[in-house]
């Protein structure tokens, strides 16, 4: 053998090598966890009640209604003293 024999072959070998790691290292890199950067979804507040009126907060069994809960109107509370739809 002689020397252009030897210098083939390295460029050869090198050429293969390079031809292995390109083909490689994409499967390797797809290979690694993914981290989900999405924030998870947020629960969202329930609804506000809104009651027409006093029948209606009675038959879902919601009175009285004091005045700061969910679903107290000052339309439901005609004398102002802070408890709608009272007994």
């Amino acid at each position: 053998m002689n020397r252009s024999d030897f210098r083939l072959r390295g460029s050869v070998a090198a050429c293969l090598g390079a031809i292995v790691c390109t083909a490689v290292l994409p499967a390797v890199a797809s290979a690694e966890p993914r981290i989900n950067n999405t924030p998870p979804p947020t629960s969202q507040p329930a609804p506000y009640p809104y009651y027409v009126n006093c029948e209606q907060v009675r038959a879902q069994g919601k009175a009285p209604l004091l005045a700061g809960q969910p679903g107290y109107t000052r339309q439901l509370d005609p004398d102002g003293n802070g408890v709608a739809c009272g007994y």
